[in-house]
């Protein structure tokens, strides 16, 4: 038996439902109905599926068991009913709505000429449309110019971007990119981890763009926001009365006009087989127009999982560059120039001690730094000292690193007596694999876990040459990255080192 019918109401029928309503449970109560409505939807629907179609229509009243939703369209009633018509059925047999239970499809739309009922196929059921073209009108304003924003962080500039070994390339990219937008290195694909400098860099070429060329159309968004629009233009194709002023036409053309387009965090495109191809017509569009598109990415090209192989190619085919952790030495001007914008003066032990122990990105060091400065403002009258860097550290990070217990002289002797390797063979000219390789180590553990130059090292293990120490340090960070054995050697050998 259906549960609901399809009906056409007069006008005099409706204005007795608007008195009804007056008198009806609050709307509330027809909000919850509805959100367990949604509910129960997606346990037989997608989330893209609920969000797409079902966010755009609006509950109007529950009434005796009668839930009244207004939608924006005709059109949009007819698809809803062809693709999600049996699991609204299903909803509605499951009791939600209680005894009887009726759903009512209103229609918003301007110049609906309603004349007969919108027929379905028999043992179908069937929802009423009522007709509010008499009550409603649509206010949409068409074709009203609209200022253009870029979404561009204005302090993400090359000027506050600290350059070093680990993003030297992309950085000499990006400027040159500014320089001379359209023409080199497009696309440019720019991968690394979390909080190490890409949103600043991509950024600063942005602005850099804007500033060299200000007639030039830059616009900066995520690859989650970018769904968001698209997936919202797809509804407002459903409720536009001007076709293309609101839908998806509408967001086409904007990015298609664009000199340079700019998207973070791109593999969050993953498993949006529908964005990605519109992403894919921008591209194609943009690139061929000699217009630059940039993208950020938390990995490699080659990690990137459930986004088209034709898309994939595309951000192959132009620049790409990584960026790595920060080094020692370029965390510390990273936190001289952090402090220096705030125009505070923190003693150099402390700057190193800082840098010592925040390895994993450059957004935890500024979040410790906002942390320090903040304690010594309301407990230390405004001195930063080490008793506060620890203190900060500790509860950002978990633990501290003394390096100040830690020498170079300890360091040889622990990774000697681990790998029984005598402290003469670590510093003589030998180069058999064991001995080479325990140096290595060393070297690494040295630079690693204390402020000492390059140059510094080197003299400590027999007067190396600099450049020595970095290709020892080198080799162990890269073996580090596929080899597990070695970085239990290299933590056990750090246990060691801490009961010294």
């Amino acid at each position: 038996m259906n549960k609901y019918s399809t009906a056409v109401l007069s006008n005099t029928e409706i204005y007795e439902k608007e008195d009804n309503l007056q008198r009806s449970e609050s709307s509330q109560e027809c909000n919850i109905i509805w959100k367990k409505f949604l509910d129960l939807l997606s346990d037989s629907l997608k989330k893209s599926e609920i969000s797409t179609w079902f966010s755009v229509i609006t509950p109007k009243s529950y009434i005796n068991n009668v839930l009244t939703i207004e939608l924006p369209s005709k059109d949009y009633y007819s698809i809803i009913e062809k693709r999600f018509n049996k699991q609204i059925v299903n909803v509605i047999e499951s009791g939600l709505l209680g005894e009887n239970g009726k759903l009512i499809y209103e229609i918003r739309e301007d110049n609906y000429d309603v004349q007969n009922e919108i027929s379905l196929p028999a043992g179908k059921p069937k929802a009423q449309i009522l007709d509010i073209n008499s009550r409603v009108t649509a206010n949409i304003k068409v074709n009203e110019p609209e200022e253009f924003v870029s979404n561009l962080y204005s302090k993400f500039t090359f000027e506050n971007f600290v350059k070093g070994d680990s993003n030297e390339l992309a950085t000499a990219t990006a400027y040159a990119i500014a320089n001379n937008p359209g023409r080199l290195y497009n696309p440019f694909f720019v991968y690394g981890g979390v909080g190490i400098g890409k949103t600043h860099l991509i950024q600063s070429i942005g602005n850099e763009v804007l500033k060299n060329f200000p007639d030039k159309k830059v616009y900066y968004t995520t690859a989650p926001d970018f769904t968001t629009q698209f997936t919202s233009s797809i509804a407002k194709d459903r409720v536009e009365l001007t076709p293309g002023t609101l839908g998806t036409k509408k967001l086409d053309a904007f990015y298609k006009s664009l000199d340079v387009l700019i998207i973070d965090d791109i593999q969050n495109l993953a498993g949006k087989p529908g964005t990605q191809d519109f992403m894919y017509q921008i591209f194609n569009t943009l690139y061929n127009n000699k217009k630059h598109i940039i993208f950020s990415c938390d990995k490699p090209i080659n990690q990137i999982k459930d986004i088209e192989e034709r898309l994939i190619s595309r951000f192959k085919c132009g620049m790409i560059a990584d960026i790595q952790l920060p080094s020692w030495e370029m965390r510390v001007a990273i936190i001289k120039r952090k402090f220096s914008e705030n125009n505070i003066s923190v003693p150099e032990e402390v700057i190193h001690f800082i840098a010592t122990n925040i390895k994993d990105s450059i957004r935890t060091i500024e979040g410790c730094i906002v942390g320090m400065i903040a304690e010594s403002a309301l407990i230390y009258k405004g001195n930063i000292n080490q008793e506060i860097a620890e203190k900060v550290i500790s509860r950002i990070a978990g633990s501290v690193r003394r390096t100040k217990n830690i020498s170079i002289e300890n360091i040889i002797y622990a990774v000697g007596q681990y790998f029984n390797v005598s402290e003469n063979n670590i510093l003589s000219k030998k180069r058999t694999k064991e001995i080479a390789f325990a140096r290595q180590v060393a070297m690494y553990l040295a630079k690693e876990l204390t402020n000492s130059t390059l140059e510094s090292i080197g003299l400590n293990f027999g007067g190396k040459d600099h450049s020595t120490v970095l290709y020892a340090f080198n080799c162990i960070k890269s073996n580090l990255k596929k080899d597990d054995s070695l970085k239990y050697q290299i933590e056990e050998i750090k246990q060691k080192l801490k009961l010294l």
